[in-house]
């Protein structure tokens, strides 16, 4: 349990004499980002006691979700989850990238695979100069998500699977799995809520709970989401707004049971009239929600719009949300985690993946400086974190800058208004030298989680219009892209589907290579 102060450890090599060692953790708050917080703590410094304060009356935003490929590697090759348990018990199902209904042409699609940053030895540019026309089979995977299939197909019948594909989570099954997770490692659970926090000049001194009782710890994790108990209310951390880029502010989200439709190996994103619409693929439930900006279209409008649609959906709610980020995620003794910490809207599914990086960070910070909190390390943490949520605010920002699909007083506005937030430079760059790989590394910082990649798929998917034309490519390489994409495309369409994957996945005979998700491992 918790403990009323933190001891000084003078075995600590290298902590400062006035940084005394971490013992004690208190998570508060629940859900995805609370359990995944004190699982990693447990998980990676067993040393530490971990305690879960979380309120059974406060309700947890359960919403089926995506993630990116880095949340599989987290769960399974860092944290040591046995794959073959959370296949059979929380049931992914799998995403190879997004399929974006966006922009001037039918569709396109970004993988957690390298379609554009990416040269053919026989070819005398990059990809990216191929795809201005057609951007479809860029690579086994793209080709994959077109034909609607996750995997080739091994010699014995099973799926060739890599650590480059990601899940579809229903976000209820998955935090009852951390629950029993967290509980195994010996991270202690108490229902209770908090009422009033005491500071001090260390940061938070104590919690004091519904229950009467007080508790305080050496290290504090708000996990709080929206309300942000600690970083948000208690500290009175500045917001740093994301409005100007981001428009969108609610969300009205419904689904439907699956009859006879396909499971798809990837998550829609498609162009509504003030916002997007997401599809996430579940195993017997297929999730849908639409993302819209209050000042273009009020909620009734919004639920209309969804239901023309999408006939088939059920119940509906309305989630609203602002997009930003606390100025830093560190203060004193208190690590703000998840939506606590800041909240970008679920365009390209980074919420879990922020959840783990952060933690994944915090863990090498604290391992490093002996379980202290050094001044220096907390402000190295901030400043990433900082750019982190940033460097996702303008790489979204692209999305809506440039999506020509409907034409109408929204998307006139994300035209002209939206605020690129930094990305201007690249774009600059593509505009004038085009979608070429030289300069990636000027342009990418460590914190930016999509690569030039990512940057590269937006603007030639929205085939955002160059000031040259590059039309110097001879008839010779035309005819090497076209053999390899048709390659391509008869390789993808002998592929299996999602259901077929996961049905060989979940089987008992279906075995993990011990290293499989660990050699991965990046944090």
């Amino acid at each position: 349990m918790a403990r009323t102060k933190a001891e000084k450890n003078p075995t600590s090599e290298g902590a400062s004499a006035s940084a005394p060692s971490i013992k004690n953790v208190i998570v508060l708050g629940g859900g995805s980002a609370g359990y995944l917080a004190a699982i990693s703590l447990k998980v990676r410094l067993p040393q530490l006691s971990v305690t879960i304060i979380h309120s059974k009356d406060i309700p947890i935003i359960g919403v089926g979700e995506g993630t990116t490929f880095s949340v599989p590697i987290f769960l399974h090759g860092y944290l040591g989850i046995d794959p073959g348990a959370f296949h059979r018990v929380v049931k992914p199902t799998y995403k190879l990238g997004i399929r974006f209904l966006w922009g001037p042409t039918d569709h396109f699609h970004y993988s957690f695979t390298n379609q554009l940053d990416s040269r053919l030895a026989e070819l005398s540019k990059p990809n990216g100069f191929f795809c201005q026309d057609e951007f479809l089979y860029g690579d086994l995977t793209g080709a994959l998500m077109e034909h609607d299939r996750a995997f080739e197909r091994q010699p014995d019948g099973g799926p060739l699977i890599g650590t480059n594909v990601a899940y579809h989570i229903e976000n209820r099954e998955f935090v009852e799995f951390l629950e029993t997770c967290a509980a195994e490692v010996g991270v202690v659970t108490r229902d209770d809520e908090v009422e009033g926090v005491d500071l001090d000049e260390d940061g938070v001194k104590d919690l004091r709970l519904r229950s009467g009782e007080s508790v305080s710890a050496d290290l504090y994790i708000d996990a709080s989401g929206f309300r942000s108990e600690l970083i948000g209310k208690a500290f009175g951390e500045p917001f740093e707004s994301f409005e100007p880029s981001l428009f969108c502010d609610r969300a009205v989200a419904g689904g439907w049971g699956r009859e006879d439709e396909l499971v798809k190996p990837y998550t829609t994103a498609e162009t509504m009239n003030a916002g997007w619409a997401w599809q996430i693929e579940h195993d017997e439930l297929i999730n849908r929600g639409y993302v819209y900006s209050s000042k273009f279209i009020s909620d009734d409008e919004a639920e209309a719009e969804f239901r023309e649609k999408n006939p088939k959906v059920k119940d509906t709610r309305v989630i609203k949300f602002e997009t930003g980020c606390y100025r830093r995620n560190w203060i004193k003794n208190v690590v703000g985690i998840g939506n606590a910490a800041g909240f970008v809207e679920p365009l390209e599914a980074t919420s879990l993946a922020i959840i783990c990086d952060h933690m994944g960070k915090l863990i090498r910070a604290l391992t490093d400086s002996d379980l202290a909190i050094e001044p220096k390390a907390v402000e190295y943490f901030n400043r990433y974190t900082e750019r982190n949520w940033r460097a996702i605010r303008r790489f979204l920002a692209m999305h809506y800058k440039f999506n020509t699909r409907i034409d109408n007083d929204f998307w006139r506005a994300c035209w002209n208004d939206t605020d690129l937030a930094g990305a201007e430079d690249i774009v600059d760059y593509y505009e004038n030298c085009g979608p070429g790989l030289m300069w990636a590394s000027e342009a990418m910082g460590p914190a930016d989680p999509f690569g030039w990649e990512g940057y590269l798929v937006m603007l030639v998917g929205q085939q955002v219009p160059p000031k040259k034309l590059w039309n110097k490519l001879t008839q010779a390489d035309r005819q090497v892209w076209e053999t390899y994409r048709s390659q391509l495309s008869q390789r993808a369409a002998n592929g299996m589907t999602v259901t077929e994957a996961v049905e060989k996945i979940r089987s008992p005979n279906w075995g993990w290579k011990p290293d499989f998700y660990a050699k991965a491992v990046r944090w």
